[in-house]
């Protein structure tokens, strides 16, 4: 009986470390701090205001996370993130102070495609960052105009299904529930369809989301194209947005280049969003060294030009837009590391 048991026991500490050596997880982040110098000023001639700042997240939000999958045989296996934003420059927590702000699920993958629940990136999002030449950063057009949007970036309570890949073309569609006295309340719904076929991108997004009594709050959908021709890459999107202004309807359009020479990268990045007589044009150009596979220095300027009914802030706010038909001017350098 004694050998029964021992044995069992045996069996299960060999079945349990063979589960354990299918599981894999990493720990990863993302370190990135610029040192910049913006300048905000009305009308010629009229009151301006500059600061000097050492900011965190230039081209990317500096985060920590763990991200890992286990076979669970069959070819499915369950995967998890959790990944937390900090500012690089003081060490606070951002996201509002969440433990892990920037996005934490857990779900399957396998030929079925891939489920996922929790707090995660917007199908919309995925889309607006892939053709963005500057990856979504501080100074880019997306960044600015695009991301403040509902349903853009991250959603609360989201379920997230992503099609396999079907000869270069993947769906994805997510459900985030409002969790109010009614299914309606603060609900978003978000879709994209998306094509990849070596150097050439196309895709689809779109975004509907509620206020807190079943309300609209926003409805965006956006066209988006790339061309990687090697030499240079370029990017285009166009995109609208209903009910977050009101009456008004928000356009916007982006156009980027990138243009590599060997470790160092040249980056064109223009656009203009408008909703009514509020309209802001955006031009952000830069350069990118690589030190290492992981390791880049960057440097950006970029300038915001408002209308005359315009004051739209951009870039860190730092000094606030001192008003309507108002520019932001921002003149950077700075480092990211990836561990």
């Amino acid at each position: 009986m004694k050998q029964k048991l021992l044995a069992l026991a045996v069996g299960g500490l060999m079945a349990g470390l063979a589960s354990a050596q299918s599981a894999n997880v990493t720990l990863y982040g993302v370190l990135d701090v610029f040192l910049a110098n913006e300048r905000a000023s009305s009308s010629p001639g009229k009151a301006s205001a500059s600061a000097t700042v050492l900011e965190s997240g230039g081209l990317s939000g500096s985060r920590w996370g763990l991200r890992g999958t286990e076979s669970l045989g069959g070819g499915m296996n369950a995967v998890f993130v959790a990944e937390s934003g900090f500012a690089a420059d003081t060490g606070l927590s951002v996201q509002g102070g969440r433990l892990f702000g920037r996005q934490v699920f857990v779900g399957l993958n396998g030929g079925f495609g891939s489920f996922t629940m929790g707090r995660q990136y917007s199908p919309l999002f995925n889309v607006l960052c892939e053709v963005d030449i500057d990856g979504c950063s501080t100074f880019s057009v997306v960044g600015n105009h695009y991301i403040g949007l509902p349903g853009a970036l991250r959603i609360d309570n989201s379920l997230v299904y992503s099609s396999p890949n079907m000869g270069g073309a993947t769906v994805s569609v997510m459900y985030g529930a409002g969790e109010g006295a009614k299914t309606s309340f603060n609900r978003t719904v978000s879709a994209n369809l998306q094509y990849k076929a070596g150097p050439l991108y196309a895709g689809l997004g779109y975004a509907d989301v509620k206020n807190a009594t079943g309300g609209n709050a926003g409805r965006t959908v956006i066209a988006a194209g790339g061309f990687d021709a090697g030499v240079a890459k370029l990017t285009a999107s166009y995109l609208e947005n209903k009910y977050t202004f009101g009456t008004a309807k928000f356009k916007g359009w982006q156009l980027g280049a990138a243009v590599p020479f060997g470790a160092t990268t040249l980056i064109l990045n223009a656009g203009q969003g408008k909703a009514d007589a509020v309209k802001q044009t955006l031009i952000n150009l830069g350069v990118d060294h690589s030190l290492s596979k992981r390791t880049t220095v960057y440097a950006r300027y970029a300038n915001a030009d408002n209308n005359a009914a315009s004051n739209l802030g951009a870039f860190t706010g730092k000094p606030a837009v001192t008003g309507p038909g108002s520019d932001k001017r921002i003149i950077t350098v700075g480092m990211r590391h990836r561990f």
